[in-house]
């Protein structure tokens, strides 16, 4: 039972590791992140972070990868009804953002800053850019008779108004305008499906 109890309490420490990193990334970017600065705002020592990462690198990888599955699992996973319901679930999944979803965006927005001049950060947001492409154009092979091909430049397009909106959704308090806007590119991609 202690065993158990140990793990459960390491997972935890894990979690807050993560958290606490995110706040760092989201308010200094990623040069900001530093075991030092993580550990004092949890309150715990610098080796216990190195006990469940090995480095900062450890965790930045980590912070990423589950920004990215955050991101991903819910298009693979989504069932609608048609063309119009999925595509207001993409721009939902921005405009609709929780206070913990934008923190995640704020740290993915930090990650495509330093992917500038990052070949790791940049060859990971390609690839992942493209799971993401590839996730949207199998969506859309369900409510369109398309060639593969059209769907991968339509789902690129989509990926790239993401990126905007999710920009703007951190900048601006009224998601009104982003949500008519939205509405203005569905038909948009309609037509062109």
């Amino acid at each position: 039972m202690d065993r158990d109890l140990r793990i459960t309490k390491g997972n935890e420490t894990k979690g807050r590791i993560l958290t606490a990193s995110m706040k760092i990334i989201s308010e200094e970017g990623i040069e900001g992140l530093s075991a030092k600065k993580v550990a004092d705002l949890l309150g715990i020592s610098k080796s216990n972070i190195f006990h469940h990462f090995g480095s900062v690198d450890g965790i930045l990888d980590l912070v990423f990868e589950n920004i990215l599955i955050d991101l991903v699992e819910p298009v693979k996973s989504h069932q609608g009804p048609d063309l119009e319901g999925f595509l207001l679930f993409l721009g939902e999944g921005v405009y609709s953002l929780s206070e913990e979803e934008k923190l995640s965006y704020s740290v993915l927005f930090n990650f495509y800053t330093t992917c500038l001049h990052n070949e790791k950060y940049r060859t990971y947001l390609l690839k992942a850019k493209q799971e993401m492409i590839d996730a949207i154009a199998i969506q859309l092979s369900c409510y369109s008779s398309q060639e593969k091909e059209k769907l991968l430049k339509v789902s690129e397009m989509i990926i790239m108004t993401l990126d905007g909106y999710g920009l703007h959704s951190l900048l601006e308090k009224e998601m009104g305008t982003l949500k008519e806007i939205w509405t203005l590119q569905i038909k948009a991609w309609k037509s062109l499906l």
